[in-house]
């Protein structure tokens, strides 16, 4: 069993766990309440078999555990257990055969709703057309074999059905709990996650409209009221139009509730003798109403789901139009042949051109002639499928001008995968680029300051010990040596006073260091006496 899990493409149980829907609150009193629902929904399937026969076209009761198993989970077993096998015992009298029937019944739901939850996304299902055709092979045609299966053996077994008629009873009950799932779960678990009910007039007036027109065509074709008319059934392609419409136009809950409606209005029709689906044998009959209904389901479920994925798809679509247009960034699309095909305001503010003169025109306009050998590059990283992130470079407006930007390309996909061009993002770094060459040429300044403070404490070592020398031979020595000991000193006052140049302008550059960036600052050393010495 987990080795075809796995080749149908489960997920693993911490997959499933992460990705399934929370489950919906059930109370102590739900369970009760479920099980009754489950045992008047049989009572309710019971009415619908064919008059002098056992043949049930649809089983509500399937539908109902399967929603329930996929909104409460797998904990809601007991109650439908219980719902089952008070229908059953109050049908077939025999507690032995009843249990039976209600363990098939339950194992079925059980079947269907991990079957869903493992390879269909749970209640969200109905989202999607694959998931909608894994919901309807997987809950409505597999799962149902093993209520078919259980319920059969245990009438057989008890004497309530001949083994010479298993195979027949055995269809009879498959397409009836196939039907039961694929045309009440779907309403059940739609109206159940999302209960919120929009009485707005419009969208009720519309779906008031929708219903209507279901009852007056289902009335008109199924309950014989044209029925001269109907022998060959060609009206019964009217049932298609309010369904269609409902899908379009409603959402996915009205269009289940549509679908279940008419499925209702012709099961009745034709459980009493009238509508284009009556025919010589009660067998042949339901296997004709049990395809309408399939084909009301693969129609209806899907086209809504269509709808619901076009209308996320559209307002996704705005959101991105609204951001790309109101950006201030150049945001443009090209071809991987350079051709430009979109261009937004920011790339208008940006560049200089305005859409109209842009688009058309190769993305090379806007490259520098020395930086023309970039553009190849770029163009070919993205007919590879990789990303061009946060790329520094130069662009020229229309008015010459030329901009430091920052830009990232991406390759644009089409559905298949398949790269078909790809869209830039450039935001303007200029300023960012003066600051950091402004903030370059100051660290060189301070650099030079501090080696030039360094460079002047160094000289000024030695150049005292020579005055003090000089000055000390000064006594020593003729007359002579007197002027030639006043020249050393006189020049080495020179020194001294471009010293002490030297060590003002250094002292005032890295005070202007430790200003433009300071740490903390402590007011209270700061005004301390003698603070600022030394």
């Amino acid at each position: 069993m987990r080795g075809l899990l796995v080749a149908l493409g489960a997920k693993s149980r911490s997959e499933v766990r992460a990705m399934a829907p929370p489950l919906l609150p059930l109370r102590p009193w739900g369970f009760l309440a479920l099980a009754g629902v489950s045992f008047v929904a049989g009572k309710l399937g019971l009415l619908l078999a064919f008059a002098r026969t056992d043949a049930t076209v649809m089983w509500p009761p399937a539908g109902v555990a399967l929603a329930a198993m996929l909104l409460w989970g797998y904990r809601v077993w007991p109650a439908l257990l219980l719902g089952a096998f008070l229908v059953a015992a109050t049908t077939v009298g025999l507690a032995w055969t009843a249990l039976g029937i209600a363990l098939g019944h339950t194992l079925e739901a059980l079947l269907g709703a991990f079957l869903v939850t493992q390879l269909a996304n749970g209640w969200n299902a109905f989202d999607r057309v694959r998931s909608i055709v894994k919901f309807t092979v997987l809950a409505g045609l597999m799962s149902t074999t093993v209520g078919a299966t259980v319920g059969v053996l245990s009438l057989t077994l008890g004497d309530h059905a001949g083994w010479h008629r298993f195979a027949s009873v055995w269809l009879t009950w498959w397409l009836g709990d196939a039907a039961g799932v694929v045309v009440i779960a779907p309403f059940l678990v739609l109206w159940g996650r999302d209960r919120r009910v929009r009485l707005t007039p419009a969208p009720a007036l519309e779906l008031a409209s929708v219903l209507g027109a279901l009852v007056l065509v289902g009335c008109a074709v199924f309950n014989g009221l044209l029925s001269p008319w109907m022998r060959n059934g060609p009206l019964t392609f009217l049932c298609l139009p309010p369904l269609v419409l409902a899908a379009f136009r409603l959402g996915q809950r009205e269009a289940a509730t549509s679908m279940a409606l008419l499925s209702g209005l012709a099961v009745w029709g034709t459980v009493h003798g009238s509508g284009p689906f009556v025919r010589d044998s009660a067998t042949q009959s339901l296997l004709v109403l049990d395809a309408f209904m399939l084909t009301l389901v693969m129609v209806t479920l899907p086209l809504a789901a269509v709808v619901r994925g076009h209308a996320r798809a559209e307002a996704t679509l705005a959101r991105g139009a609204a951001i790309v247009a109101f950006s201030d960034d150049a945001i443009l699309s090209k071809t991987l042949d350079g051709i430009i095909t979109s261009w937004n305001a920011g790339a208008e503010r940006l560049y200089g051109y305005s859409a109209r003169e842009a688009i058309g025109q190769p993305i090379s306009m806007l490259v520098p002639p020395e930086r023309a050998d970039e553009l190849p590059k770029i163009l070919a990283r993205l007919a590879r499928g990789e990303h061009v992130n946060h790329y520094e470079t130069v662009r020229r407006t229309k008015d010459g001008r030329l901009l430091d930007v920052s830009v990232t390309v991406s390759p644009t996909l089409d559905a298949s995968g398949r790269i078909f061009g790809a869209s830039s993002i450039a935001r303007d770094i200029t300023a960012q680029k003066e600051i950091e060459a402004a903030n370059h040429e100051r660290d060189a300044l301070r650099s030079v300051a501090s080696l030039a403070a360094a460079a002047a404490h160094e000289i000024n070592n030695p150049l005292a010990v020579v005055v003090g020398q000089a000055q000390l031979l000064d006594d020593a020595v003729d007359p002579s040596g007197r002027r030639r000991i006043a020249e050393i000193l006189e020049a080495a006052q020179r020194i001294e006073a471009i010293l002490a140049r030297m060590k003002r302008i250094t002292r005032i550059e890295l005070m202007q260091k430790s200003v433009d960036l300071p740490e903390t600052l402590d007011i209270r050393k700061s005004s301390e006496p003698g603070a600022g010495n030394g």
